[in-house]
């Protein structure tokens, strides 16, 4: 049984996304699930990219400036 959760991912420090992630996603897998999503990707464009926060399986946090 492969259980499904909710992970958020944020662009400094709000919610910008949601993706249904397995509960058993690594960290890799859970930032390039957060760089591929589409809401994020205009984010990503605004400014450099600083640091990046994971906190499988519920938490990507993006630092842009």
């Amino acid at each position: 049984m492969d259980d499904t959760v909710t992970m958020v991912i944020q662009v400094n420090g709000k919610v910008r996304d949601k993706l249904e992630v397995s509960a058993d996603i690594s960290d890799a897998d859970a930032e390039a699930g957060a760089m591929a999503s589409e809401a994020i990707k205009g984010w990503l464009e605004q400014g450099e990219l600083r640091k990046v926060i994971v906190r499988v399986p519920k938490l990507v946090n993006l630092v842009v400036n």
